[in-house]
């Protein structure tokens, strides 16, 4: 029995070269772990197997989960390493990225600013006189677009002073009605005496 917890421990050994882990190549490490954790899982099942032939389950079942559960704590341990050089990989690399855009920034500050860039100059000045042309027709499309925004306008005015007319009509004539049957009720305000 002991023999067998040594044997799936010694499985489970951190190698020397995921020590160092920017030496190894990450995937292959990752492949590897992969398939001890395979190994890990098909020996598990294969104790369970065997310690449901003996009289005493519980026991074996339970020294092959902790024999389970220490090769996957290893595995754990070794993708933790791998994982946290990749971070320090991805961390490093920007940390250039950045410290190279700043290098370049300063260069860029360190010149006269005409020798700077005049490329862009040139580029936009030519860019702004079509734009400038382009102003005024888009101007005539604005006003276009203003006066047919204006005549909705008017026509909803109108349409609403017109249903405001009708209305009025219609409460003068009820209380005319109300009036030839004795009814005489207030009249309505008139707009125009305002």
């Amino acid at each position: 029995m002991k023999q067998r917890m040594l044997r799936a421990l010694g499985l489970a050994v951190m190698p020397l070269a995921l020590l160092a882990p920017a030496q190894a190549d990450d995937a292959s490490e990752r492949a590897r772990i992969s398939r001890e954790r395979a190994e890990a899982q098909a020996r598990f099942e294969q104790r369970q197997r065997e310690c449901a032939q003996r009289f005493a389950v519980t026991s074996c079942v339970e020294e092959a989960r902790a024999e389970h559960r220490q090769a996957l704590l290893q595995l754990r341990r070794q993708e933790g390493v791998l994982d946290e050089a990749q971070r320090k990989q991805r961390a490093a690399a920007r940390l250039a990225a950045i410290e190279e855009k700043r290098r370049a920034e300063q260069e860029r500050a360190a010149l006269p600013r005409a020798q700077r860039d005049p490329a862009p100059l040139q580029l936009r000045t030519p860019s702004r006189q079509p734009a400038a042309a382009a102003r005024p027709a888009s101007a005539a499309a604005s006003d276009a677009g203003a006066a047919a925004r204006e005549q909705r306008k008017r026509t909803r005015f109108e349409a609403r002073q017109r249903d405001a007319q009708l209305h009025r009509k219609e409460a003068e004539r009820r209380s005319a009605e109300r009036g030839s049957k004795g009814k005489a009720g207030s009249p309505l305000p008139d707009p125009a005496a305002r």
